[in-house]
């Protein structure tokens, strides 16, 4: 792949943000989804190298910490997901109006990771099946410390409450992460969601911010493959 694809900041336009990450959803889609509601205009850069060859290549990209995803707009050259989805959240005002907002925040966010690691950890298992699955879902044998996924929705529910957003019931970064964490869990593994009617609710009116339904809508976006062609589980739709 040549190294033009992968424009400095000086020859970027200015009009224009960059985002690159592998080729599926994986850590950026929160990301992506914040650029379509904000209505910025950027080059979804999907890598399709070797993880060997990427390797190799990052450090020639100018980054302080080359890794995926990366990000580049005209104030910004960054990379670490989370990073990426707080300085959208700060230039789209999705940052919260208080301290104590900022921090649920930053807590949702870490929330959101730890249940990410807790899916990647199964779905990457070598020795994936459908046993494994189903005491992942149950929270039993290796997975008895984490409990049951529908207490982990449970508690996105009593966190939500009867309100249309997670934090000061106005729409935040927050509300991007947890979207797209409860949307692969749906997609890996069905039924979870159904006990949940907040949730559904939640994730219905999302789908519906401007921007946002037209991207999910549209041929841009993929719900396969979630995870990389090294997961046993959530890179093919009928894997």
């Amino acid at each position: 792949m040549s190294s033009e694809l992968y424009l400095a900041k000086d020859n970027m336009a200015s009009n224009v943000a960059v985002i690159g990450y592998w080729d599926i959803r994986g850590l950026v889609e929160p990301a992506r989804l914040l650029l379509e509601y904000g209505g910025i205009n950027y080059e979804d850069r999907r890598i399709q190298m070797t993880k060997e060859k990427w390797l190799s290549y990052k450090h020639g990209l100018g980054y302080d910490f080359p890794n995926l995803p990366f990000y580049q707009d005209d104030e910004v050259k960054i990379t670490q997901s989370k990073a990426i989805i707080r300085h959208l959240g700060r230039k789209l005002d999705l940052y919260g109006n208080t301290i104590a907002g900022k921090a649920e925040i930053d807590m949702l966010l870490d929330v959101v990771a730890d249940f990410t690691s807790m899916m990647t950890g199964v779905c990457y298992r070598q020795d994936f099946s459908d046993k494994i699955k189903a005491e992942w879902i149950a929270g039993e044998g290796a997975f008895a410390m984490w409990g049951p996924l529908s207490s982990r929705m449970a508690g996105l529910q009593n966190k939500l409450g009867g309100n249309d957003w997670f934090v000061e019931n106005k729409l935040s970064i927050a509300d991007f992460a947890i979207w797209e964490l409860i949307d692969t869990t749906r997609i890996l593994f069905e039924g979870c969601m159904d006990n949940f009617e907040g949730l559904q609710g939640f994730m219905e009116r999302f789908s519906q911010l401007k921007g946002v339904g037209d991207y999910l809508n549209g041929p841009r976006y993929r719900p396969f493959p979630i995870w990389s062609v090294r997961a046993k589980y959530g890179y093919l739709k009928n894997q």
